[in-house]
């Protein structure tokens, strides 16, 4: 696609942290604004590791904002899987998010991956993409969450 100057389109492989940064905050900026509410403010990018001594057997991925975890990952080692270390790192993350101020966690999950492991846990399925990729499905889950579980 080609600009009329003073226009340029540049293609960045790999782009900086620096330049993620400043894109999620110029939209995050602006999406705020929108939205009026000075409470929507709150973002945070974190990841929780579980290890075994220097050993990285389970992670997450997590992005709050607008009151929600974007949870972006979930991982459990292979060799580990079926020891509920999944079960409780999702714990984890719901109870990071309440503390967070965050009303809900959503993510999504192929086919091949676990949609049925986080639908067990309360996760709803919001909306699905067939045959993405092929042959397989693409899961949107969610789980609003209850700040008082009594």
């Amino acid at each position: 696609m080609e600009f009329e100057s003073p226009y340029t389109l540049e293609r960045i492989k790999n782009p900086s942290e620096d330049l993620q940064t400043d894109l999620w905050n110029r939209l995050h900026e602006f999406s705020v604004s929108k939205l009026g509410d000075p409470s929507m403010e709150k973002k945070e990018f974190f990841a929780i590791l579980i290890k075994e001594g220097e050993t990285l057997i389970a992670a997450s991925l997590c992005y709050l904002f607008f009151k929600g975890l974007n949870l972006q990952l979930l991982w459990v080692a292979e060799e580990k899987r079926g020891m509920d270390l999944g079960t409780k790192l999702l714990k984890q993350i719901e109870v990071e998010a309440l503390e967070l101020g965050a009303t809900l966690v959503f993510g999504y999950s192929f086919g091949f991956q676990a949609p049925k492991f986080y639908t067990k846990l309360g996760y709803e399925e919001v909306g699905k993409i067939p045959n993405y990729p092929e042959g397989q499905n693409c899961f949107f889950l969610c789980k609003k969450l209850d700040s008082d579980p009594t």
